[in-house]
């Protein structure tokens, strides 16, 4: 047998041996590369998400305090209304109320007034007729007492018709009277 047979391979062996070592140094070198250079992207990548979520939860936070203080502030302005509502509703009141009594008691006045008047009317009806009866009254006296003067004047007229003594004058003379 050759010897070129055992020796051929094994020196290609050899070759192979010595290239597959440097191969797999440069493939575990540079799997290392791409390792540092994949961590690094993750790393980079883990900070910009980091950074991202930092934002968007500083935001998040910022947007509630927001909402939290509009909230505070449309709360405080319903109080603040509510409490101007009430004040509003107890001045109306207060005003009602004062002007209930003032009119209750211009009420009470006119009645009073009312009253007062109805007694003076009455008072007035009364005198009224108090002094139409004395007029009557005084009528009646002085139809009685002009019955009375007729009566005494025909008693005296009979009583000189009755006597002769006593003579009627004359008539007095008729004046004539010139117009000019």
């Amino acid at each position: 047998m050759n010897k070129s047979y055992l020796i051929v391979p094994l020196i290609l062996l050899i070759v192979f041996g010595v290239l597959y070592k440097s191969a797999v140094k440069e493939m575990e070198a540079k799997a290392e590369r791409q390792h540092a250079v994949a961590e690094a992207r993750m790393k980079e990548e883990k900070a910009r998400k980091d950074e991202i979520e930092r934002k968007a939860t500083a935001d998040a936070k910022k947007r509630q305090d927001e909402r939290e203080e509009a909230d505070r502030a449309k709360e405080e302005k319903k109080v603040r209304e509510y409490e101007a509502g009430l004040k509003a509703l107890a001045d109306e009141a207060s005003k009602y109320s004062g002007e209930a009594d003032k009119l209750s008691k211009e009420a009470a006045d006119l009645e009073l007034e009312i009253s007062q008047t109805r007694t003076n009317k009455e008072k007035l009806n009364s005198d009224t007729f108090d002094l139409a009866k004395q007029v009557e009254l005084m009528k009646i006296n002085r139809r009685n007492a002009e019955l009375e003067i007729q009566r005494t004047v025909e008693m005296v007229a009979k009583k000189l018709n009755n006597n002769n003594v006593v003579v009627p004058p004359p008539p007095p003379p008729l004046v004539e009277v010139t117009k000019k």
